[in-house]
Formats: C-alpha cells, sequence, structure tokens
C-alpha cells in the first residue's frame, strides 16, 4: 500500500461536472493533477481516462452521479467527494451500492457538513469537506476599488428590498446557466454579492464561498454551516431585509467601511477551504487509514499495558 508523504507526487485524476471545475487545482506541488469532466454516460469516459493516463487516485465529485460498472474501472485509491448534502431513500440506495461492492467500489467518502444522515452512518466517511475553492487562480488580494453589486436571480431579495436598494445603487443580475467562465468573469468584475436563502448559506450553492475567494463582500440573509468556521460579522455580512438596504446603504455613503470585511474573507477562504491543501490531506489520511487497516490489529504488537 503506497503511502502519500507530504514530498510525494502522484497522479491524481479529479473527476466532476464541468460547473465544478473551479473547485479542482489546475497544478499542485505535491501531484500531478488532472480535471475529467463527467458527461451523460455515467462517467464511462473520464473513468477510461483516468485509466489510460494512470492515475494513482481518483477523486469524484458528486460520486453518485457515476455507475457502478464504472466505479469498478476508476484506478487506484477511490474518494467521492459529496459537495452538496444528499436526500432521497433512491439517492441513498445508489450511493451505498457504490461502496466497496465486492472491493471494487468508493474506498473513503466526504461529506460537507455534519451530522451525515443515519441511513448513510456506516458507510466509510473520511471527513466533513465543504467543497474548496481553486485560490490560486485569483491572487492578487481584493479588489477593494471595485463595488459593482451583483444579484442571483435565484437567490435574489425579495422585491420590495431589490426596488429600495435600486433607490441607492445599481445592482447586475446574475442570470441562471452562466458558463463557468462567464461567472468567473462577473465575479472579479464586482465588488458586493447580495444573496437570499432560508437555507445555511453555501449549503447546495458555491457561489458565495466563490464570492469571497475573488474578495468580494458577502451579504446574505443566513450564516454558513456552523462547522465551517465562517464568521458572520468578521467575513461576512447577515443583513436580511431592511438590515440589507441599509449595509448597502452605508456601502454607497462610505465606501471603505467593510473593506477589513472583505480582507478577512479572502484571506479565510486561503486558509480553511484552498483545494490543493484539503484534497491532499484527504489523500494523506486515506492513506494512512487503509494502510491501517489492511494490517489489522495484530500487527500492532503485544500491548505494553
Amino acid at each position: 500500500m503506497k503511502i502519500l508523504a507530504p514530498s510525494a507526487r502522484m497522479r491524481v485524476a479529479i473527476l466532476g461536472r464541468p460547473m465544478l471545475e473551479p473547485h479542482v487545482p489546475r497544478t499542485a506541488g505535491w501531484a500531478e493533477i488532472r480535471f475529467l469532466a463527467l458527461g451523460e454516460d455515467e462517467g464511462a469516459l473520464a473513468a477510461d481516462e483516468a485509466r489510460a493516463w494512470g492515475a494513482e487516485a481518483c477523486l469524484v465529485l458528486e460520486p453518485q452521479r457515476l455507475a457502478q460498472d464504472v466505479v469498478a474501472r476508476l484506478p487506484g485509491m477511490k474518494i467521492g467527494i459529496i459537495p452538496v448534502p444528499l436526500d432521497g431513500e433512491e439517492t441513498f440506495e445508489k450511493l451505498l451500492a457504490l461502496v466497496r461492492p465486492g472491493g471494487s467500489g468508493f474506498r473513503w467518502l466526504s461529506w460537507p457538513e455534519s451530522p451525515v444522515p443515519s441511513r448513510l452512518a456506516a458507510l466509510p466517511w473520511l471527513q466533513t469537506l465543504p467543497l474548496p475553492v481553486d485560490t490560486h487562480r485569483f491572487t492578487e488580494g481584493p479588489r477593494l476599488h471595485r463595488t459593482r453589486i451583483l444579484v442571483p436571480e435565484w437567490a435574489s431579495p425579495s422585491i420590495p428590498v431589490l426596488d429600495r436598494i435600486r433607490e441607492r445603487a445599481d445592482i447586475e443580475p446574475l442570470p441562471r446557466g452562466l458558463e463557468t467562465s462567464a461567472l468567473l468573469e462577473r465575479l472579479e468584475g464586482a465588488g458586493v454579492l447580495l444573496y437570499s436563502t432560508h437555507e445555511p448559506l453555501g449549503r447546495n450553492d458555491p457561489l458565495p464561498m466563490l464570492a469571497l475567494s475573488r474578495g468580494l463582500l458577502l451579504i446574505a440573509e443566513t450564516p454558513f454551516p456552523s462547522d465551517w468556521c465562517v464568521e458572520p460579522e468578521d467575513e461576512f455580512l447577515v443583513r436580511g431585509g431592511e438590515a440589507m438596504v441599509r449595509a448597502v446603504d452605508e456601502l454607497v455613503r462610505r465606501p471603505g467601511s467593510f473593506h477589513a470585511v472583505r480582507v478577512r474573507a479572502w484571506q479565510k477562504v486561503r486558509e480553511a477551504f484552498d483545494a490543493s491543501a484539503l484534497f491532499q490531506r484527504l489523500l494523506h489520511d486515506a492513506s494512512l487509514l487503509s494502510f491501517a487497516e489492511e494490517r489489522g490489529p495484530a500487527s500492532a504488537g503485544p500491548s505494553t499495558g
């Protein structure tokens, strides 16, 4: 069993839908990394590419999208990364079938928050892992002079609140279905993201974390999941309804009023959500734990009490 030492370089294939590509490191000092896009074939072509390339490990974003025979063809260590909490018995059953069926399935899994659903508790969970960001694509720091306000169509404040905000500042709507490159371009040209949801922030949508990684001021109605440790007021603002209007009003009157929040958020993403660092740790932990399980308790030697 190969142990992934911190200095070792290995070939790591990361499989996922094209929309998840910004969450995958393009390069890393510890590995050769190749992103393989999943199509409509349940991962068959991507699995063949991983085998042909000689991947020593395969990380699969949204593992439930792969067919069981495709998972069996993946080379090396197989880890499924679930970026958005799953629900529904049918989805649970499919995931259960993909984990070590006859020794050919996923060896380890990660879940984006705690706790894991009780129906899935017996699966080999490696760690809690929110969807990370490739922070090395945006390294120059927050562009604090940029103040354009983005509002996603699918997470927009109510019409009365939005009308009140429009009285104070121009807003740019983010339409559904933007290509990934177009979405990133919009983020890099903006300074503020307004986001409205009744769920924990970022739970089902990577946009809030992408915004923080680009140095935007995030103003939202709900906080992130508590175990992600993204601090409200320090790293983003929790403001709903009229409080969101007042926050925008303050931005207009005092453009530098939340610069420190933007800087702290940008730095937090680099420290806690960097894709290269998190995937390296994931593989290192998986390698050590797998080796320990293969050796078994008998190899540990007699207890010295």
